[in-house]
């Protein structure tokens, strides 16, 4: 059987349900026969990959990363501070550059130094160098899984040179374009804090399903309102819309929240692009924009006179969307907004409450979070 053929049937054998990619010349084959057998989401970027992997699992999917080398670079604070520090599970199929045959110059420092950075990060790996080692990667899936944490898997250029699989082809949909946008707004003096909004909002947010922001927004949440359906976010600053994803996708039911901030979103505003173009019906992004990093110590940041989250959120495809300024306004909206999905823009007063850490490991959010959507999702 032909190296690529060969993968596919593991990732069946395993009941992978979603592969997510981000493309590389070496794999482009395996890449499109991946397309064409697993629900798959061409990424933008490798680190929005590791959250919506994270949010896939919490809502009971099994899913597989595909790079190239050079993409756990983008990867590494993703990787340590949510999949790793939550033992959420991820095999890794990692195109290996700059070691065999390579032919540009800038993949060989980070591909010469992969191992190091894995064993310096302890994430397992394994090496597939030739097409003999690839039944191998049946069972680092089957530890990925079964100890819970992200695992990479090493495959050389080398294994392909056996491969007498055919160039595949690409089936490009025509190319149209439905967006029309008109949009006029001028910003209105905010009148509430964070808290205030978060606040405001706890009688809609009751029994729902929320993933929280990192920092104090987590912090308000659990002071507001605790309950097992929070997913309280510890780490990875940007991946609070790609992990709501990642759970919609394996949720159709009941409703995902996001509480994400205006720093966040700007540091991933790539989860934007991919929510808008899978549309996810039951994801809510509410983005409390008080235009400053708020758990850093308030530092400015370019949604405070610049950058219009609305505006991006809409320019990425997301239709249903709406700013909001006042109690009344958010309350309205939060009831009355179309889904499919929907954005909701705070505009907020810079400023935080003083509230105690909260006292939950990240393995006991992670597990009460799962039960609840296995019970309710």
């Amino acid at each position: 059987m032909e190296p690529e053929l060969e993968i596919i049937e593991i990732l069946k054998k395993n009941q992978i349900d979603l592969a997510l990619s981000v493309p590389c010349a070496k794999i482009k084959n395996l890449l499109i026969l991946i397309s064409k057998e697993f629900k798959h989401i061409p990424l933008t970027r490798e680190e929005e990959g590791v959250g919506t992997a994270a949010g896939a699992y919490l809502a009971g999917l099994k899913p597989v990363l595909l790079i190239q080398s050079g993409g756990i670079g983008n990867s590494i604070n993703a990787l340590m501070s949510l999949s790793k520090a939550y033992s959420l599970p991820l095999p890794i199929i990692i195109s290996w550059r700059g070691i065999h045959k390579e032919k540009i110059e800038a993949q060989k420092p980070m591909g010469q130094h992969l191992i190091r950075i894995l064993e310096g990060c302890e994430i397992p790996y394994l090496k597939v160098e030739t097409p003999k080692d690839i039944e191998k990667i049946d069972q680092a899936i089957k530890d990925s899984f079964k100890i819970e944490t992200p695992y990479a898997i090493l495959l050389s250029p080398r294994i392909w040179e056996s491969s007498k699989l055919k160039p595949q082809t690409i089936e490009y949909p025509k190319r149209t374009s439905a967006l029309s946008l008109t949009y006029n707004k001028i910003l209105r003096p905010p009148t509430l804090t964070r808290y205030e909004a978060i606040q405001t909002l706890v009688p809609y947010l009751k029994d729902k399903i929320i993933i929280s922001n990192i920092g104090i927004p987590s912090k308000e949440l659990y002071h507001l309102l605790e309950q097992p359906s929070n997913f309280y976010m510890l780490g990875s600053l940007g991946m609070a819309s790609s992990i709501g994803l990642g759970v919609a996708l394996g949720t159709s039911k009941k409703e995902i929240i996001v509480l994400d901030g205006d720093g966040s979103l700007l540091y991933n505003p790539n989860a934007l692009c991919m929510i808008g173009n899978l549309s996810p019906k039951n994801l809510t992004i509410i983005a409390l924009d008080n235009g400053t990093h708020g758990s850093t110590g308030d530092q400015i940041t370019a949604a405070y006179n610049q950058v219009d989250l609305e505006l991006l959120a809409r320019s990425f495809g997301i239709k249903n969307t709406a700013k909001v300024y006042i109690k009344d306004e958010i309350t309205i909206m939060i009831e009355t907004l179309q889904l499919g999905p929907r954005f909701i823009h705070a505009i907020l007063k810079p400023g935080r409450m003083d509230v105690k850490n909260i006292p939950l490991s990240p393995e006991t959010i992670k597990k009460r979070f799962m039960d609840y959507l296995r019970m309710h999702g």
